[in-house]
């Protein structure tokens, strides 16, 4: 065998062997979604966890032109099934629109104001998770309401 024809066929089996190992050494899957998943634009996202983790219910806003809203979460389930009402953990706000979030346990309209997004301020979230700065909002939003502009 010709000295360049071994070297070729050496090459070969050590490229083989290192990329078998890589894919013995590979992790599995993620079991979650990255933080914030999967949030379509031009809509509210709500999270069954922290960190924008775990299940989620996708709020539609109204349309554009100066709408306002009001969501009760006794009516919005995330996709697990279970109900968003004092259960929501984090959000992000993938439309123009400004939200309200309140603490509304009877469905009065004497709401607390629990936490606020602006106008044109898509990808902004935040974190009521366990060791956060706002933890003591964890699970406790129960209606929206949206202004879009």
């Amino acid at each position: 065998m010709a000295p360049t024809s071994l070297r070729l066929k050496t090459a070969a089996v050590a490229a083989g062997l290192a990329g078998a190992a890589l894919f013995a050494t590979a992790t599995p899957a993620a079991a979650e979604n990255p933080p914030y998943d999967g949030c379509p634009a031009w809509a509210l996202c709500l999270y069954q966890n922290g960190g924008g983790l775990g299940s989620k219910a996708i709020v539609t806003p109204p349309p554009a032109g100066g709408n306002q809203a009001i969501v009760r979460l006794t009516k919005v389930h995330f996709l697990n099934g279970d109900l968003a009402d004092n259960q929501v953990s984090s959000w992000i706000n993938n439309s123009q629109c400004s939200v309200k979030f309140w603490d509304d346990p009877y469905g009065e309209l004497h709401p607390s104001d629990l936490d606020y997004t602006g106008t044109w301020n898509w990808g902004a979230t935040s974190d009521y998770g366990a060791g956060t700065s706002e933890s003591y909002n964890n699970d406790r939003i129960s209606s929206l309401q949206f202004y879009c502009p």
